[in-house]
């Protein structure tokens, strides 16, 4: 990936910041520059333009950038590039409008009920402890009357070993032990465990593979893990007594191209279905119009990412948004606006839920903050460690 770099420069530093480009030890490619600007451009008189393929090595260029007063990151494409992936992206988002048109939806009656569902969150932005770690990914413990499932894996920046989700996990007393079933929502960076799983269309729980030989595992794509075979189940599907997949919806995003992603549906005895959603990016229209057209029973609640990054997103690097700009299902110049945000609250006003929590891990604190307003007594906070018990 290519950024662009703009830095404003202390007027009686000039000098030497230039200097400084000479002696600089980087880990990036600068591509151009560092030039200097006769005009400001968004208030800087010098850019330069740099390759990486982390986002984290961009970072650390510019905390290294002397005698500057701001620095805006954004990433860019040259137009080559700019034109194949607009297509690609057109390609994507015509086949999975035919897809999901295509895609013919039985009603699932006999999955049964469980009498209690118990929601962990072990991987996500926010926490209220102080020794427990978070990610902007997700994973959740999901345990229902007699099934436990670690609903997707997280994101492991930097890849540790062991990861964040390994030792909240042990901080937590959640054995690998304890698992029956390993349910992955989508194949991206975030949900299976970094971008090196995800462009090997496989996953992990931590910098290196462990061994889940007697783990049944299910995925929304064609993946792979050692010494198992993931079951690829697009379809809706009974996962155990009172747990199902509501199936795989596609989308496209740009990049990232062709998207299938699943959500959990859990019945709850004398309540309703509630929805586990990994990032949301089906959007919630189509997950909410899956959902009806499966149960008969009403909806109770919905938990998890939904991809609202309105006016920002969970990380801010030097000005840059990464989620605002990507998994959107746009192409990255256009956002969710705060007019679909409000569209979209409103259509889930509509269902009556008596309980949504909304992932941080994807949305921005105004997204989350609407919802709050929207649902002033059904909604929760999700915050690593903390028990959502329904």
């Amino acid at each position: 990936m290519k950024y662009l770099v703009l830095i404003s420069v202390q007027k009686d530093e000039m000098k030497t910041y230039l200097q400084s480009w000479k002696r600089k030890k980087v880990e990036v490619q600068i591509v151009h520059g560092p030039f200097v600007t006769y005009q400001s451009i968004e208030e800087a008189h010098s850019f330069a333009i740099i390759e990486t393929d982390k986002m984290s090595e961009a970072e650390q260029f510019c905390e290294n950038i002397t005698g500057t007063t701001r620095i805006v990151l954004n990433p860019i494409l040259d137009a080559r590039d700019a034109l194949e992936e607009i297509e690609k992206f057109n390609e994507h988002k015509a086949q999975a409008e035919t897809d999901y048109k295509n895609t013919k939806i039985d009603k699932i009656t006999n999955m049964g009920t469980t009498t209690r569902l118990e929601i962990l969150p072990l991987i996500d932005w926010r926490t209220d402890e102080k020794d427990l770690d978070v990610e902007t990914g997700v994973s959740y413990l999901i345990k229902t009357d007699d099934t436990t499932i670690l609903f997707d894996v997280g994101l492991n920046p930097g890849q540790k070993d062991p990861s964040h989700l390994l030792t909240n996990m042990q901080k937590l007393g959640v054995s690998l032990d304890d698992v029956d079933i390993l349910y992955l929502t989508h194949n991206h960076s975030d949900h299976v465990g970094g971008a090196k799983w995800y462009k090997e269309k496989t996953f992990s729980l931590s910098g290196k593979q462990v061994n889940l030989r007697n783990k049944k595992v299910y995925t929304p794509e064609q993946m792979s893990y050692p010494g198992i075979e993931p079951i690829h189940s697009p379809g809706p599907f009974i996962v155990g007594r009172g747990v199902a997949s509501i199936g795989t919806i596609p989308t496209s995003m740009f990049i990232y191209g062709y998207t299938d992603e699943m959500s959990l549906a859990v019945n709850v005895e004398g309540k309703g279905i509630v929805l586990i959603v990994g990032c949301g990016h089906q959007g919630l229209p189509r997950i909410l119009e899956r959902t009806s057209a499966l149960f008969d029973v009403p909806l109770y609640g919905i938990i998890g990412g939904l991809h609202y990054p309105v006016m920002g997103g969970p990380l801010e690097v030097y000005g840059y948004y990464p989620h605002q700009h990507m998994g959107t299902g746009k192409v990255p110049w256009e956002q969710i606006s705060v007019d679909e945000l409000q569209d979209n609250v409103e259509l889930l006003k509509s269902y009556e839920p008596k309980l949504v929590a909304l992932s941080p891990h994807d949305s921005s604190d105004l997204s989350i903050q609407q919802f709050r307003e929207a649902f002033p007594d059904e909604f929760m906070e999700i915050r690593v460690g903390k028990k959502i018990m329904i």
